[in-house]
């Protein structure tokens, strides 16, 4: 079913202004990047193109479901970090969800419809509130605990002296 969205109309998407723009904050995030890092003619490229094919989507995507760094590197952030991966997976998760319900339907997308009419916020798509926190974010660790004791026997010590 997936393979309908393959060098086809229908496995092209208008790439909303929101994202444009947020990959060109990107770029300027990412201080010290060259054209030789990864992720950054990749986001020169999305910058200049008005749709992104379903094959483009699929390599983003790949990109960050097999990323091992950390979201605070460079290739992370010139490929559009959280708010890029998150638009990209609910964009192929809509195409893939609209050819198989609308397999009849192989119109192409409405060119009058704008991002605008979509309602889509890519501010809401990063959602950091929802995020998983680290285990010694959710829980003293021992290196806090420590720290008190220290703490305590120091203050202890200087009581003694007086």
């Amino acid at each position: 079913m997936n393979s309908k969205l393959y060098d086809t109309s229908i496995g092209e998407v208008v790439i909303p202004k929101e994202v444009k723009q947020h990959l060109t904050n990107s770029i300027a995030q990412a201080k010290g990047a060259d054209q030789n890092t990864e992720g950054f003619r990749r986001n020169q490229e999305l910058q200049s193109q008005e749709k992104i094919t379903y094959k483009q989507l699929k390599r983003i995507k790949n990109f960050f479901d097999n990323f091992k760094g950390k979201p605070n590197e460079l290739p992370f952030i010139l490929n559009g970090g959280v708010i890029m991966k998150n638009w990209v997976n609910n964009t192929l998760t809509s195409m893939r969800n609209n050819t198989q319900t609308n397999q009849q339907n192989t119109a192409p997308e409405d060119p009058t419809i704008t991002s605008n009419d979509l309602k889509t916020n890519v501010k809401d798509l990063a959602r950091p509130s929802k995020e998983h926190k680290k285990t010694s974010q959710r829980h003293p660790t021992a290196t806090y605990e420590q720290t008190v004791v220290e703490s305590l026997k120091r203050i202890n010590e200087l009581i003694s002296k007086i």
